[in-house]
């Protein structure tokens, strides 16, 4: 009796001890993070800051074509919207909840053969929630670095050759970033995503990306770098401009393509286009 009362309260009991890590991380007192623009006070390993909101809005598309040697050719397309908040909690720690709608449709076909839909209307929507702890403030040239951890759950429905399914995705990861000069910095991360969809679990290896990012002006940032998401996937070289329309107001742009040649060749395109809003 007194072990099943625990067990279903288990979610409720680990909300409030992952609050109360928070808090207490928030309460540490906080130096050196870049609070002068906010251009790069609320990206990288920054967190918000005590009582601090932000609403953050992206649009984004994904595409890859491959063809192998054998003449099998994979056509993926996808888009979706994302929409979270970021609730800064004392100095150090911040929460995010958040969620995503995703479709994309996948077609294979062999030279000579007619294509074979395999994923022509999949959806998902993944509601999700997530903390950020900033362990070190960074002192010359030692990074700022900050703890991230998320969980995903995501539903995917649509396909006609399999029933509906439901997808845990915890992330844990790690934020760094080095000051190279008054306007530069290097921002880069790594990371690990566990996927488990019943009854097979499956495990992704590292991802991660790294990038140099320059303040051009105190309303533009610029950035250009590369990164991967899974380690199957090759690394995508990305560029990405932040615009500071208002003190409260970005705007973001994010592109990036690779391609390859091994076993065939394969070219990957993906874009993203965003508004953040610092309610408080």
């Amino acid at each position: 009796m007194k072990s099943n009362l625990l067990h279903s309260h288990r979610p409720t009991l680990c909300a409030v001890l992952l609050f109360s890590v928070l808090t207490l991380f928030g309460s540490l007192s906080l130096h050196a993070q870049d609070t002068v623009n906010p251009l790069l006070s609320t990206t990288g390993p920054n967190v918000l800051g005590a009582g601090h909101i932000q609403w953050n809005n992206a649009f984004h598309w994904n595409h890859s074509h491959s063809r192998s040697f054998d003449d099998k050719t994979e056509i993926y397309n996808g888009f979706g919207i994302t929409s979270d908040f970021r609730f800064g909690i004392g100095n150090r720690a911040e929460l995010t909840l958040g969620v995503e709608a995703f479709h994309y449709s996948f077609e294979s076909t062999l030279s000579g053969m007619a294509g074979m839909s395999l994923a022509p209307d999949n959806y998902n929507i993944a509601p999700s929630v997530g903390a950020r702890l900033l362990l070190f403030e960074g002192s010359s040239w030692l990074p700022m670095v900050t703890f991230n951890t998320s969980l995903a759950m995501a539903t995917v429905k649509g396909r006609s050759w399999a029933p509906d399914e439901t997808l845990l995705q915890p992330t844990i990861g790690l934020s760094f970033r080095n000051r190279l000069a008054d306007r530069w910095t290097l921002d880069y991360s790594l990371g690990f995503t566990w996927n488990r969809n019943y009854p097979t679990p499956n495990l992704h290896p590292q991802h991660g990306s790294l990038f140099v990012h320059w303040l051009a002006t105190d309303k533009l940032l610029l950035g250009l770098g590369f990164g991967t998401r899974t380690a199957t996937e090759p690394f995508r070289g990305s560029f990405e401009a932040r615009y500071l329309a208002s003190r409260n107001l970005q705007l973001t742009l994010q592109a990036g393509a690779s391609g390859g040649s091994g076993g065939g060749s394969s070219i990957q395109a993906n874009a993203l286009l965003g508004v953040s809003w610092m309610i408080k």
